[in-house]
């Protein structure tokens, strides 16, 4: 009987599982088949050469952004996991209670400040208004998943690294980084996903359409083209443009990710 009952529930998971797949690969599936309408792939083709956006440009702009922001993220985490794991200082509750106080502050709540000081310091305009407000926004909880799992961590491993004289940066680098590995790629990943699509900041902060991110080229289409079929399909095949990195990443990243997000998720 208990057999039965759980041939039941791993069917109705695997159901589950797939009328929510269905659910989250149909849109995809019908703006790639919008994307293709009436011209086929010189859709692409003439978003890529567009006069008006040069979509080489914008690609590198939004990688910069991301892969900037995924680096410093991932620095700043790593070495304040295993500070607030690992070590102990004075007010070390406070501080990362403090930092974790910041998820539940949403960022539109922040713009007005955040456009002052950026104006203020003259980074209007600059991939610096970008890069440094994103890290502010992702870094709490990339460090919350990796404390977390930094926590769960054999005690026996960071002793016998003690025992053989290893400083506190020998031991995070030589232990604790290649054991916290699928958690700093859930980390890599996640940051640079919601870097890449990141739409409000850019919006609000460039001016120069040589700066201008993925994310604001889509909305050009959106928003300056008339709706003529052909540049509908324009639209759309900008769309699935912008998204193939995401995707990549995504697949690159997506075995860590049930580990890295469960074992954040255990003591959070």
């Amino acid at each position: 009987m208990k057999k039965h009952s759980l041939t039941y529930r791993t069917i109705l998971i695997q159901v589950i599982l797939s009328v929510l797949a269905v659910i989250w690969l149909y849109p995809l599936v019908q703006s790639l088949i919008q994307s293709l309408r009436l011209d086929g792939f010189n859709n692409y083709v003439s978003v890529l050469e567009n006069p008006q956006i040069n979509y080489l440009r914008v690609l590198m702009n939004s990688l910069l952004i991301s892969v900037a922001v995924t680096l410093m993220v991932l620095i700043l985490a790593t070495l304040a996991g295993y500070a607030f794991s690992r070590m102990t200082f004075r007010f070390k509750d406070v501080i990362y209670f403090s930092l974790l106080a910041c998820l539940s502050l949403p960022p539109v709540a922040v713009m007005s400040p955040l456009f002052f000081t950026v104006k203020q310091l003259g980074l209007m305009n600059t991939y610096a208004s970008i890069i440094l407000p994103v890290i502010a926004f992702q870094a709490p909880f990339i460090l919350l998943l990796v404390k977390n799992y930094f926590d769960q961590i054999p005690d026996s491993l960071m002793e016998a690294a003690e025992i053989d004289g290893a400083s506190s940066f020998r031991t995070l680098f030589a232990v604790v980084v290649p054991v916290g590995l699928p958690v700093i790629i859930n980390g890599a990943a996640l940051t640079f996903i919601n870097s890449w699509n990141e739409f409000f900041l850019p919006l609000l902060f460039l001016r120069d359409s040589d700066k201008y991110t993925i994310p604001l080229t889509a909305n050009y289409y959106m928003s300056t083209m008339n709706q003529t079929p052909r540049m509908v399909a324009q639209m759309y095949a900008a769309l699935i443009l912008m998204t193939i990195p995401s995707i990549v990443v995504y697949v690159v990243a997506q075995r860590h990710l049930h580990s890295g997000l469960t074992a954040g998720a255990e003591k959070a």
